[in-house]
């Protein structure tokens, strides 16, 4: 099953946003359609844990030996089955807890211990099956949290500030994925897309900027995110769009929405689902 990172190695791009609103997404979109058994699972490999805090805030978080950083760090490891917990607004929606302070210890402490980069991946082996897709969230620098995280992933997508800055960064990942692909012979490793965020249609250089991605980066660049109120409110509410801001219609599985945030998202995961030929994998 597909297992999404959501990368790039530039903070202040979007990535979290991403990664709650498209774990949400999906749940939702499963939860209300035919595929309403399915489940979608959030890791959330930064240290801050602002994905796990919007997810299910005040129960995010857990003592060190019971959190991801244990999964990474311990020998043997500890049961991942046994840390699951449920997101507060969906039921079919889970993550692993996190604890800051371990996790930053475990990032110190992976270089030393063997199989460093493959630590998540071994971690999860057992639960890959169980969970339609699973959407990890990364932290805003290169080391040995988001390796294993690529290492984890069959996709990655990539939030890009609409920016001159946002897009001459992404030279950086493009060497991390690759060099990922080559270390483990991951051939299978793709970038699902890049996901312009924070766009402002008003800002000049917008246009110029999304016609250079789509010049580059050829038929991988997905429907803009939109500035919107909504999506930050969201954020300081510790929620997702479509809690925050509803959408009108479900029966049928489609997302629809007036407020701009949740129009994006719900757009978001109708590419995801076709990009990962999910429909062609459930048959």
């Amino acid at each position: 099953m597909p297992v999404i990172a959501i990368a790039n190695q530039k903070g202040g791009v979007g990535k979290t946003t991403t990664a709650v609103n498209l774990a949400a997404g999906l749940a939702l979109r499963f939860r209300y359609s035919d595929d309403q058994d399915r489940r979608v699972l959030v890791i959330d490999t930064d240290p801050q844990m602002h994905a796990l805090m919007a997810l299910a805030f005040g129960n995010h978080a857990t003592p060190g030996p019971e959190s991801l950083a244990a999964l990474l760090t311990q020998m043997p490891a500890p049961s991942v089955e046994g840390m699951l917990r449920v997101a507060e607004y969906h039921p079919n929606l889970h993550f692993i807890p996190g604890n800051r302070a371990a996790l930053t210890e475990a990032a110190g402490r992976l270089p030393g211990l063997m199989n460093k980069d493959m630590r998540l991946s071994l971690a999860i082996e057992s639960i890959r099956d169980d969970y339609a897709f699973i959407v990890i969230d990364t932290p805003p620098n290169p080391g040995d949290l988001l390796t294993n995280t690529l290492v984890a992933a069959t996709h990655v997508l990539i939030p890009v500030e609409t920016s001159y800055l946002g897009v001459t960064g992404l030279q950086s990942l493009h060497q991390t994925i690759e060099s990922v692909k080559m270390a483990y012979q991951r051939s299978d490793l793709e970038v699902l897309g890049y996901l312009p965020t924070m766009v402002d249609s008003q800002r000049a250089e917008t246009d110029e900027i999304l016609d250079s991605l789509n010049t580059r980066f050829k038929g991988l660049v997905l429907n803009p995110i939109r500035k919107s109120a909504d999506l930050a409110y969201a954020h300081s509410a510790h929620m997702d769009i479509f809690n925050f801001r509803p959408p009108r219609r479900r029966a049928d599985g489609a997302l629809r929405s007036s407020s701009r945030g949740t129009q994006d998202y719900a757009r978001l995961v109708e590419s995801v689902l076709k990009r990962t030929a999910f429909v062609r994998m459930k048959a």
